[in-house]
Order: structure tokens, then sequence, then C-alpha cells
């Protein structure tokens, strides 16, 4: 019986051993513990949040936010959610990733207007990390619409809303607008100008729109591409074939063409040849772009007393500002001679020239009985002197020549009668002189007859 307590008694005395030893295992970690615990609920660890903002953005594109999150020794902070606020207003929430970055994409859209936005990035906290805020300030610029002209042009003006933009030497106008929306946009294609060398016309908008005024939705930066016709104010001189200037109000008509039918130039003798507008230029779309077309003018009349003096279409010509177009004409030059028909010499006087149309002109011979007449066309003409009884004489002009004028003067008619006269006169006397020596031959062989009868009779 007492072996047996006193093994019972061994027995309590190691539980209460092993029972004690549990109990100081479990205060010692307690009390390890109680110190993280309590340090992780009344002393959070501080953490460090920045966030940068691009410069230069423009309204109407996506802005990129970056932000970083770290502890205050520097380490990134993964796992960590961020959330990004405009004005006050949430707008998206996300995680930082390994390196504690998180890069927020804000819709152009959202950003409606040019002007600064004040942004806020917030951690809320956790994970025994302090939570931490952030503010920075995006600047929208405003969006630029560009008026791109077709062949380029400048000086043009275009307005758009309440915004205008005058074109310059690469033809490109730009318009700020600083909000999203519909716009009028209208075009001036020739501002006011005392003395206009060039102007244009309009054709077509690339997307399709063919009216020169039209609305447009701004969402951001665009461009659009408007395509012109373009005319200059150019000039007009004839030249003979030794390029010497030709008066032009002897040019009775011309005619230019483009072959199209359209943007033909006709002029006549009264047409101030420095104040015609020629089309120089029109535009055509060619896939997804337009393009300038020069327009190529050719000669296709051009008409002197009624006779053409270009070879039709040979001559052509692209019109260029303040340019001249020289205009060969074949005209020649006619040198005629007098003379005398009777005596041979110079015959001085006023030749006629009568033109294939009828016109006239007349100049004075010179003393060595020539006249020059310049500047003909081609064709048939009659050449007479006023003060000769000889009919026209008839030249076909075909290049430059001479012709002899052969006349019959007063002088000439006066000595043709006088010769007349003198030959009547002699036939007069010849013919008296021959009835004379008839008589006389008569009477002397009546003689000869009667002579040997009397001769035969007895003297007394």
């Amino acid at each position: 019986m007492n072996e047996s307590l006193t093994h019972n008694d061994h027995r309590s005395g190691r539980l209460v051993q092993a029972l004690a030893l549990a109990t100081i295992v479990v205060f010692t970690l307690a009390l390890a513990a109680a110190p993280r615990a309590n340090a992780a609920a009344t002393v959070p660890v501080a953490s460090i949040l920045t966030a940068q903002v691009p410069t230069g953005s423009v309204l109407g594109k996506n802005v990129i936010v970056g932000a970083i999150l770290k502890d205050r020794a520097g380490s990134p902070l993964a796992g960590e959610h961020l959330t990004l606020f405009i004005e006050g207003v949430q707008l998206q929430s996300q995680a930082t990733d390994a390196k504690g970055v998180v890069s927020f994409t804000i819709l152009g859209k959202r950003l409606d207007q040019a002007r600064e936005y004040r942004l806020t990035v917030v951690f809320s906290g956790s994970h025994g990390f302090a939570p931490s805020t952030v503010n920075v300030t995006l600047t929208i610029l405003a969006a630029a619409i560009q008026i791109q002209t077709v062949p380029p042009m400048a000086g043009l003006k275009f307005t758009l809303g309440t915004a205008s933009a005058l074109t310059g030497p690469d033809g490109v106008a730009a318009l700020p607008v600083p909000q999203t929306g519909s716009y009028d946009l209208s075009a001036d294609l020739n501002p006011s100008n005392a003395n206009p060398t060039v102007k244009a016309s309009f054709v077509r908008w690339l997307d399709n729109v063919f009216t020169a005024n039209r609305t447009i939705d701004v969402t951001g930066p665009a461009t659009y591409t408007i395509g012109l016709t373009v005319a200059y104010r150019a000039a007009v001189q004839y030249v003979d074939l030794n390029n010497r200037p030709v008066d032009p109000t002897l040019v009775s008509q011309a005619q230019f063409s483009t072959g199209t039918g359209a943007n033909d130039v006709v002029l006549n003798s009264q047409t101030k040849l420095t104040d015609v507008w020629w089309t120089a230029s029109t535009t055509i779309r060619a896939g997804s772009q337009l393009l300038p077309s020069p327009v190529v003018y050719r000669a296709l009349s051009v008409k002197m007393h009624g006779a053409e003096v270009v070879n039709r279409g040979q001559q052509s010509w692209t019109p260029t500002e303040n340019g001249t177009w020289t205009v060969q004409v074949l005209l020649y030059g006619l040198t005629v001679q007098t003379q005398d028909a009777l005596l041979g010499g110079a015959v001085s006087g006023k030749i006629q020239l009568t033109y294939p149309n009828g016109d006239v002109t007349t100049k004075s011979v010179g003393p060595d009985g020539t006249v020059t007449f310049d500047n003909l066309p081609r064709g048939d003409y009659k050449l007479s002197l006023g003060s000769s009884l000889t009919p026209p004489t008839q030249v076909a002009l075909s290049r430059p020549q001479s012709a002899t004028l052969r006349v019959i003067t007063y002088l000439d008619i006066g000595l043709g009668l006088g010769f007349g006269l003198a030959v009547v006169v002699m036939l007069v006397l010849i013919g008296r002189w021959s009835i004379v020596t008839r008589r006389l031959r008569r009477k002397q062989r009546s003689l000869a007859v009667s002579t040997p009868a009397d001769l035969s009779r007895p003297t007394a």
C-alpha cells in the first residue's frame, strides 16, 4: 500500500512539473508577442508616397500619372492599393507592382477643358503601414486644330468658333481650342487686299465634305485638309519670230484653253493683258490624300486682221504669280519695190496694202522706191499705188519676202498717147505719101504709053 502511494506521488509530481513548464513556455511566448502586437497597434510604420504628372499634356489626349509607394527605409511596397482622385472625385484604384509603382491612365475625354486639374493619390494604409496622401497639379493645354491648304497658300483666314488664324507660307493655320465640343469652322479664302495677285476658290475637304464652311467635333488635336483652286493675275505679251515685241492692240482675238473646257481665257484688243486671271492649279484626291494638279494652258487661236498667227496648241504655259506668258506669233515682213512699167525706174507715192479680211493700211514709198510692211500674218494681200492706174497686185505671204509692183503712171499714159499719136501721124503721112507716089506712077505710065504714037507722025 505504501508502495502504491509512493508511485502515485511520483506521477503527481511529474504532472505538476509538466504543467509548470508549459505555463512558463506560454507565458514566455506571450511576453515575446505582446510588444509586437502592441507596437503594431499603436505605432504604424510610416509610408512614403510620391506622384508624377507629365508636362505638355494637351486637351483630348490620354494622360498617364505615375505613383510610387515605399516604406521609410526606401523599400518598395508591393501589392498595396492606391486610389486616384480628380478634383476630389474618385477615378480609379490600382495595386502597386513589385517596384511599388502604379500607372493611372486618365482618358482624354475626362479632361475636357484646357486648365489646371488638382490630382490626389491616396494610400489608405494596411499591413502595419501608415496611410499617406500626395497632391499634384496637372496642366492641360489647349488643343490645336490645324488647317492644311492644298496647294499651300499663305494669307487665307480660317475661323473656328471665336478664334481666327491666317495660313503661313506652308499653307497651315493653327487654331487653339480650349474645350472639347462642336465648333463652326469657316473659310475666308480671299481676305481683302487692295491689289491682289492671287485668289483661291474651294474644291473639297479631304474627309468628303464639299462645303467650305462646316461643323467639326473637337475631341483633341486634329488636322483638316482643304483642297483649293488657285488663280494668278498674270500677263500676256506677243513677240514675232525674231522675239521683237508686237503691239497687242493688233490682236483682234486670242483664245487659250486648258483642254477641259473650263477656265478658258478669251482676250481681245480691248483687254488689259495685265489684269487677266489664270487658273494655275486645282486639287484632286489620290487615295487618302489631296494633291495639287497644275493647270496647263495652250494657245488655240490668235487672230490679227482676221488671220491666224499661231499653230493651234503648239505653245503651252502653266501660270505663275505675276508671271508673263510670251506668245510667239507668225508674222512676216513684206518689202515692196515700185517699178515704172514703161520706163523701169522707181515710182514714188503711197502704197495701199489690203489685208485678207479687207482691212487697209497705207505707207509712203521711200526715195529708192521701196516700202516695208512689218507684222503681217500669213494670207493673200493686194498691193496698189495710189498714183497709178495699174490694177492691184496679188501677193501670197507665207514667209518674209519681197515683191515688185510694176505700175503704169500718168506719164506712161501720156507717153503712150504721144507715141500713138506720132504713129498715127506717121501712118497718115505714109498713107499720103503712098497716094502721091501711086499718082506719080500712074502719070508716068500714061506718059510712057503716049510717047511712041507721037513719034510716028511725019514732020510738017
